[in-house]
């Protein structure tokens, strides 16, 4: 890996080692509290060992860490372009569509709405900031 590369991957491997085996550590918690115990184990020894491994060798988990961000990346690009993209399509564009409608202005911009409030002339005078409170 070249040190650019290796560079542009967030934390240490200590802080992977904790924060990724600590978040898997509660993952567990959960599966067994949910009645999953033999995820909970496989799930929960993974997480362990992450943990003892960041906090006693670290060293170690530089290739499980590049692994991680390499994943990790993949399925940011996957949500920002994919997801995203349908979820806008699917349900913002059919809400607007049907307030434009109806004539619903949520966020109050028209000047008969409730919402609305017109400009200060207080805040015209440049005087108004030397004390604004």
């Amino acid at each position: 890996m070249t040190p650019s590369a290796h560079a542009s991957m967030p934390g240490t491997e200590r802080s992977f080692g904790v924060s990724v085996g600590g978040v898997l550590c509660v993952l567990a918690a959960a599966l067994f509290w949910r009645g999953r115990p033999v995820r909970a184990e496989i799930i929960g020894a993974i997480g362990s060992a992450l943990v003892v491994l960041g906090a006693v060798a670290p060293s170690l988990l530089k290739g499980p860490r590049v692994w991680w961000w390499r994943v990790a990346r993949t399925v940011g690009d996957f949500n920002a372009r994919v997801l995203l993209t349908v979820m806008f399509v699917a349900v913002f564009v059919p809400l607007g569509v049907i307030w434009r409608l109806t004539g619903k202005d949520p966020l109050g911009r028209r000047k008969g709405s409730p919402g609305w409030m017109p400009y200060p002339i207080r805040y015209r005078d440049r005087r108004h900031y030397l004390r604004m409170y």
